[in-house]
């Protein structure tokens, strides 16, 4: 048989299973304590982010969240961990942790990181805060389920994920800065070197 099309039947059983688990799991308390913390740890992000930096910030957040849900999609497909609540019914659970609390929390650390020695120590505290006392809580609540992993190995891959993420972050805003510095923006090129005559220089010509 076609590994392919059986690989297409065990998805399509899975799609059913996780389907009927959600359409569950919307009408407990857990699940709506779920909807509740991200819309609080949100909250909470926007008050104390740094809206000057917003964007940028928003770049780094991107990095992580990217990196952190291929992460997430490799665990869960290995059989290393899996979630028993989640925000809708996908084999992730990414809004509560890919897409909410590890990069908001690696955003703030970035915020207040002037350079790579207090990185370090800030990026250590907030591993620690998602490896040490978030994850262990989500345990405790049966929102995730450790089979293969624990939290040590949490830590070590949510540390290095936060530090090539922001190497990467930096790479970029260098390359964007040296462009700017070998080749002026086309739109300050055309407002420095207006395209018609000053008025007296017409009338002299006249």
């Amino acid at each position: 048989m076609d590994v392919n099309y059986m690989l297409y039947q065990i998805r399509t059983d899975m799609w059913n299973a996780l389907l009927a688990q959600w359409q569950t799991a919307i009408t407990t308390p857990k699940y709506w304590g779920v909807v509740v913390t991200i819309l609080i740890t949100y909250i909470v992000w926007y008050h104390l982010t740094d809206k000057t930096r917003l964007a940028s910030l928003l770049f780094y957040g991107s990095l992580i969240t990217v990196m952190t849900s291929l992460a997430d999609l490799y665990g869960t497909t290995a059989g290393l961990w899996y979630y028993k609540i989640r925000l809708l019914p996908l084999f992730t659970s990414v809004f509560l942790r890919d897409w909410t609390l590890i990069p908001l929390t690696y955003m703030l650390v970035q915020q207040y990181s002037s350079n790579w020695r207090q990185f370090f120590i800030y990026n250590a505290v907030g591993t620690f805060f998602l490896a040490g006392i978030v994850a262990p809580i989500f345990a405790a609540l049966d929102i995730i389920q450790l089979m293969h992993w624990n939290y040590l190995y949490i830590f070590v891959v949510s540390y290095v994920i936060a530090t090539l993420s922001r190497a990467a972050f930096h790479l970029v805003i260098q390359v964007q800065n040296a462009a700017r510095e070998k080749k002026p923006s086309p739109l300050g090129s055309t407002l420095m070197h207006p395209a018609f005559k000053p008025l007296d220089e017409q009338k002299d010509d006249g």
